[in-house]
């Protein structure tokens, strides 16, 4: 084995976790280059700050829709959850939205407040993200109408939402996909834990409220659209209307779901530049109104979450650091697997 085989080996664990940003960071320079970024710092400076209040306040919105949406699906674990408790969890959740498997963060905080087990509660945040990966779905086709990129985008999402929830609700397609994992020999060991959290899935799934919260997703899509619209009419560009808006927000995330980066960055700014394009609108101020929603929203998420998880030690009876925090939660599906206390310890 040659040396330089030897050291990429040794060195890959501490590669791999940063591989989804240099993807990310790939992406974005990609998306500047292709627009000019003296076009595109141009447009930026003619945005209106007077509008970055209501887009701020639009994206309030969404998170407090979606987080009435995840308490709805915690009902039929019966966590006794008050409707300020979930609240101030997803909140702090969104401290985590830029780190790989971070939406495991919300179940780990729900286990260090309520004591229920991360496999039962992250199969909420599963059906949440699948349900609302295909409720975007349809949100999304004005904004491809004869954009071929675009169709073929929308395409690949919904094979992975719709063929995600189908693989977990089909008795006879998930049976088939847990027996081969009882046969592969490096996965064999989590066949038993998939089980068990595919269980917890189709239990949340099938109940009153996983269908009746649905709405709460649906005015979410609504209100990030706003946001989307806002920043629009920020720099000016509203003409594409608000419908083109909230179907370039939901292009945008389609591309996210496909690369699954975290955050959907890189991903999410490119394909919506590229449907605000198809719609008329010029290369620069695109980028401009697409990086001024995602900064906002993706900054104002991320500095809600801390501030919450700051000013919440003690009602989310956290007896470690932030740091420990967000590890458990980026080891995701493997804290769902064992159950091991990685979160609470006596202080």
């Amino acid at each position: 084995m040659s040396p330089f085989i030897c050291v990429l080996k040794r060195a890959w664990p501490k590669l791999r976790p940063w591989l989804p940003f240099v993807a990310a960071g790939a992406l974005l320079y990609f998306m500047v280059a292709a627009v000019n970024p003296t076009s595109l710092a141009e447009a930026a400076r003619g945005f209106n700050p007077i509008y970055l209040a209501p887009l701020a306040g639009s994206y309030l919105l969404y998170l407090a829709f979606r987080s009435a949406r995840w308490h709805l699906l915690m009902k039929p674990l019966q966590a006794p959850n008050s409707w300020t408790d979930s609240l101030l969890l997803f909140a702090a959740a969104q401290s985590a939205v830029m780190v790989p498997a971070g939406q495991f963060l919300l179940p780990v905080l729900q286990k260090s407040q309520h004591g229920t087990l991360i496999r039962r509660s992250a199969a909420t945040v599963l059906v949440q993200e699948i349900i609302f990966a295909i409720l975007v779905l349809p949100a999304a086709l004005p904004g491809i109408l004869g954009y071929e990129v675009g169709g073929w985008l929308l395409l690949a999402a919904a094979v992975i939402s719709v063929g995600s929830g189908a693989l977990i609700l089909h008795e006879g397609v998930a049976n088939i996909c847990l027996f081969i994992i009882h046969h592969l020999p490096l996965v064999s060991h989590h066949g038993p834990h998939l089980r068990d959290l595919r269980n917890h899935i189709v239990l949340v799934v099938n109940t009153r409220e996983a269908v009746l919260g649905s709405v709460f997703d649906l005015l979410a899509i609504a209100a990030a659209g706003t946001g989307f619209y806002i920043a629009l009419v920020g720099i000016g560009q509203a003409h594409i209307g608000w419908v083109g808006a909230i179907g370039t927000y939901a292009i945008g995330n389609a591309a996210a779901t496909v690369t699954a980066l975290p955050g959907g960055l890189g991903a999410n700014e490119d394909a919506s530049v590229g449907v605000l394009s198809h719609l008329g609108l010029a290369p620069g101020p695109a980028a401009a109104a697409t990086l001024i929603f995602r900064a906002v929203t993706l900054l104002l998420g991320t500095a809600l979450g801390w501030l919450v998880l700051l000013l919440c030690r003690q009602r989310f009876k956290m007896h470690t650091s932030l740091a420990l925090l967000l590890a458990a939660a980026a080891k995701g599906s493997q804290e769902a697997h064992s159950e091991q206390p990685l979160l609470t310890t006596p202080p």
